[in-house]
């Protein structure tokens, strides 16, 4: 008898999709099994969201070295028989080089790429759409790749437990498994039409979102964060500014196509520096924030529900203070790997509390108090100015910081403590998760404020700022939570201080809401998320309130459906589950564990059991 050959689609294929693609060949090199797989997207697999055409001023906020679209052991549990480069190596094998701006990359042209460089957005799309045509032509007979470029509009419950995808042309596909990762399914869909010509807001595609700001006018960029500084780039680099090196740092050379840039935002903080990165930096297992920590809270809780301000911060707060202490104990001693283990079996011994009083008592407190405050908490100034002087001296004094780099500055490593220990984080949300408050607090607040502190712009993006105020190119607003008056007429834009003790205002001809955020995936018209929602096959996390409106989804990705059963065949991975898991917008690193490749197999080993066999 001919065995029935299983069939799933997986429906958008970023990096995300890609993932899923490179778990099912490499299962089906290691354990042939008939299997068809329909690849939808009307764009080539692989880049997303990353698009091709972008401008290398526009740049990755993660370094080259830690960006890969191949799996190793030591990033799943499952068979890695495929190996290919990660981004830093594609770009060593093509001879791709850095010019001396700091983001132009030309084959044979500029000094070699560094494993901690932060490269040009478009060739993480090249390197994603090769890497996507490698892992299709290494898959073995029994696995059909079929593509179809063109958008899936609905999926429905086909008969004899299948499902139904039906696309745009109208072509219906039968699957036994659908996976939806469409990933940022919004960023680059045409904008609602603003109530006001001169208001931008969204900002991408760039430059063409900010064709309508004409050099001499004034704009009010609202955020400090990655968007913000593309927009400032755009604005400047893009309109062919250059940044020239001196003694006494960046000096900035303008091209006379520059508007007045006015940058403001609700926080009144700079978002800090991504540091340098040492190849030879060691990165410890936590002693504090640990899953078996995060477990045993949970038993304390009648329905296992966390409080994250009970249960959790302590927790994420001792951890970067111990970071703090471990990074100078590393300095006194010269060995931080010897510093890290010290640390180990003093908590082994008599816990990570003893450890801390100790350090406290030999070094006096750490600098971190009211580090993961949303605000700056109690300050006040006199005037735009003190403001002004205040915030570039904070960006200065922290991108000292991301020069020394993790493994040297104390504070940065204890800021790292967000960015290495998210898988356990991560559990934190994982059902049954956190109560409804502390939800909407962790999804709130918190991840705001973790964006700010270790998601922020590239250190040579702050050094650009500090150039470009010093230039009178860009102008400090009028300090945290301006308020923003929208035009009468054909007026100018206003934002007037809400937190100086002399008030002040600026006059802007447009303003840009430079703080993307997804909206709900019931709020994008049109959209397949917008459908699957609306038909009830799939219901969002708005239903606790609160700013989590992500799919609710199972831990194995199952979609729970308006009435609470979850799914059998129709999943959801990627950043639209943000809610009901944490941090699922990034690409893979190599050498350390992918929590996107781990959901990948375990989404297809739930749906495929015969063909995925879950290895621990």
């Amino acid at each position: 008898m001919t065995p029935i050959r299983p069939s799933v689609a997986i429906i958008g294929m970023g990096s995300r999709g890609l993932g899923l693609l490179e778990r099912l060949v490499a299962h089906c090199l290691i354990r042939p099994a008939p299997v068809t797989v329909h690849l939808v997207d009307p764009q080539p697999p692989g880049p997303g969201f990353h698009l091709a055409g972008q401008p290398d001023h526009l740049l990755l906020n993660t370094v080259c070295s830690q960006l890969t679209a191949f799996a190793d052991e030591r990033m799943v549990e499952g068979p890695v028989p495929l190996s290919g480069p990660s981004l830093a190596e594609w770009c060593e094998e093509r001879d791709l080089r850095l010019a001396d701006d700091g983001y132009t990359v030309r084959a044979g042209r500029g000094h070699r790429i560094r494993p901690n460089d932060f490269l040009p957005r478009r060739l993480l799309s090249e390197y994603l759409a090769w890497a996507a045509e490698e892992i299709v032509a290494a898959a073995p007979d029994c696995l059909t790749v079929v593509r179809h470029r063109c958008e899936a509009v609905d999926v429905r419950p086909g008969p004899a437990g299948t499902e139904v995808v039906e696309l745009a042309d109208g072509t219906l596909l039968d699957a036994d498994a659908v996976f939806v990762t469409v990933g940022h399914h919004s960023l680059y869909r045409p904008a609602a039409p603003a109530a006001e010509p001169r208001l931008i807001s969204r900002p991408y595609p760039l430059p063409e979102a900010l064709d309508g700001v004409a050099p001499g006018e004034r704009v009010a960029v609202l955020g400090t964060g990655l968007t913000a500084m593309d927009v400032v780039a755009s604005l400047t680099l893009g309109r062919g500014g250059r940044h020239e090196r001196h003694a006494s740092g960046l000096r900035y050379v303008p091209s006379g196509r520059e508007p007045g840039i006015v940058l403001a935002n609700r926080s009144g903080l700079p978002s800090r520096s991504r540091p340098h990165l040492a190849p030879d930096r060691v990165r410890f297992a936590p002693l504090a924030l640990t899953s078996d920590g995060v477990a045993r809270l949970r038993r304390r809780r009648a329905d296992g529900r966390l409080h994250f301000r009970e249960d959790v911060l302590p927790l994420i707060e001792a951890e970067m203070e111990l970071a703090y202490h471990r990074t100078l104990r590393a300095r006194e001693c010269g060995d931080a790997a010897a510093a890290g283990r010290e640390f180990a079996e003093r908590v082994r011994q008599a816990g990570y509390e003893a450890l801390l009083a100790e350090c406290r008592a030999r070094r006096g407190p750490s600098p971190l108090g009211g580090i993961l405050s949303p605000a700056p908490a109690g300050r006040q100034w006199d005037d735009h100015e003190a403001y002004a002087r205040w915030f570039t001296g904070e960006v200065a004094a922290d991108l000292a910081e991301a020069r020394a780099g993790l493994g040297v500055s104390p504070l940065k490593e204890a800021l790292e403590v967000l960015r290495d220990h998210r898988d356990v984080l991560r559990t934190v949300v994982d059902a049954p998760g956190l109560d409804d408050a502390s939800l909407a607090g962790f999804f709130g607040e918190f991840t705001a404020t973790v964006n700010r502190l270790v998601i922020g712009p590239q250190l040579d993006r702050s050094a650009e700022l500090l150039s470009l105020v010093q230039a009178g190119v860009v102008q400090l607003g009028p300090g945290p939570r301006p308020k923003v008056v929208a035009p009468a007429g054909q007026g100018p834009w206003i934002l007037e201080s809400t937190a100086l003790r002399r008030p002040a205002s600026v006059e802007v001809d447009h303003v840009v809401h430079a703080h993307v955020r997804e909206p709900a995936p019931d709020r994008v018209p049109g959209s397949l998320l917008g459908r699957l929602v609306g038909a009830g096959r799939v219901r969002t996390l708005g239903s606790r309130g609160g700013p989590a409106h992500g799919l609710d989804v199972t831990r194995e990705g199952r979609g729970v459906d308006h009435a609470g059963n979850p799914q059998p065949r129709l999943f959801f991975l990627g950043p639209h589950t943000e809610g009901s898991s944490y941090y699922n917008h990034y690409v893979p690193s190599p050498g350390v564990p992918s929590r996107a490749l781990m959901d990948a197999e375990l989404a297809l080993s739930t749906s495929l059991p015969s063909v995925i066999t879950r290895m621990r």
